[in-house]
């Protein structure tokens, strides 16, 4: 189970590319590619300055109109999909 002070970090096989604010993630290692809405180019933006998953949660609160439980669910959700294709490598603290 991931936790607020875990981090994730995107995987050095995957490439990025934007289109509108959207984007689609492709690992070049497993040839599978992920799409992201806007929040979730945001998140990975985050996730690449290094945050833990709890700091990139209080950054999507206070810049959308969600509650803190809200964006730590996204979050987590997101990370754990991002996860198990894996598109991240997970740091546990």
């Amino acid at each position: 189970m991931l936790k607020a002070s875990d981090k994730a970090t995107p995987d050095s096989d995957v490439i990025v590319t934007e289109l509108d604010g959207e984007a689609v993630l492709l690992n070049l290692d497993t040839k599978l590619y992920f799409s992201l809405n806007a929040t979730g180019v945001r998140i990975w933006k985050l996730l690449a300055e290094g945050l833990t998953l709890g700091d990139i949660s209080e950054r999507l609160y206070e810049e959308y109109d969600v509650t803190p439980e809200k964006a730590q669910q996204c979050v987590l959700e997101l990370v754990g999909q991002l996860n198990d294709e894996k598109l991240v490598t997970l740091t546990r603290d």
